[in-house]
């Protein structure tokens, strides 16, 4: 469900002056994501090589597409400022699988997407830089200010755990927590927590499921760890949710169920 997947100038362009092409919709877009003086030096904005391959027209070949003109140009700002009220999110540990399962997804969907991890020679940060509407930011998850800073401008939060129900450790709790206290800050108004599972993968382990039903075959999540975060989040007006995907991926079967629950306690089942 969620496993899914930025596209210079020509010699029109080069005839324009020096003024326009500092004026141009990639020029500005390129300076907007350079760090600017005085940025903390834990936050690091990153796009592939500086610059976006603008996307050919789709009645034109793509050979000739590669060297955009000067109307192709004003076509992008124009799409930009149609989309300019989409959803930006922030996704942590982009740089996972799952992360990068759930970086693809929101791209897909229309999203601007912030890929949060903590290293960016990372070669799956890499991939990352290659799905559209997609930026790169660097951040310790464990430093209140870079975390801060990473969720400027954000609609919405999700954090990718290993574990459904509960953190793995107290280490990705306090993780959890600064993530709550930035959203509170910079008014984020909802963090999800997004847990994956492959099928396939915990049966060749001889491993269990976390959607675990009782005998009458209900899941009951409790979220016991998660209860002070929950009093938390909802004190400062933050919906926090809780969604895990469960996958089968085999040659001959692909099949996945995602359980979400909200603040109200309902389970809501969504197989696909």
């Amino acid at each position: 469900m969620f496993r899914r997947e930025v596209l210079s100038s020509t010699t029109h362009n080069s005839a324009m002056s020096e003024e326009k092409k500092a004026t141009t919709p990639l020029q500005r877009d390129r300076e907007r994501r350079m760090i600017s003086t005085g940025q903390s030096e834990d936050i690091q904005w990153h796009t592939r090589n500086n610059f976006e391959v603008v996307a050919p027209p789709k009645n034109l070949p793509r050979e000739s597409s590669l060297e955009p003109t000067y109307r192709q140009h004003e076509k992008e700002e124009e799409e930009s400022e149609d989309t300019c009220d989409k959803e930006n999110v922030a996704v942590f540990h982009a740089n996972s699988p799952d992360g990068r399962s759930v970086v693809q997804a929101l791209s897909k969907s229309g999203a601007t997407v912030v890929a949060i991890v903590r290293a960016f020679t990372s070669k799956n940060t890499k991939v990352l830089l290659q799905i559209p509407k997609v930026t790169v930011k660097v951040a310790d998850v464990l430093e209140a200010e870079a975390v801060k800073n990473a969720l400027k401008d954000v609609h919405r939060a999700f954090l990718c755990l290993p574990q459904w129900e509960q953190f793995e450790s107290k280490h990705e709790a306090e993780q959890a927590n600064l993530i709550l206290k930035a959203c509170i800050t910079n008014q984020v108004p909802h963090l999800v927590f997004s847990t994956f599972e492959d099928a396939k993968q915990l049966r060749d382990k001889g491993l269990k499921s976390q959607l675990v039903p009782d005998s009458q075959g209900r899941i009951h999540p409790k979220f016991k760890d998660m209860k002070e975060l929950k009093r938390e989040a909802q004190k400062n007006k933050v919906q926090l949710t809780h969604m895990i995907t469960s996958y089968l991926d085999k040659e001959n079967s692909k099949q996945s169920l995602c359980l979400i629950m909200g603040e109200n306690g309902k389970l809501i089942v969504q197989p696909q």
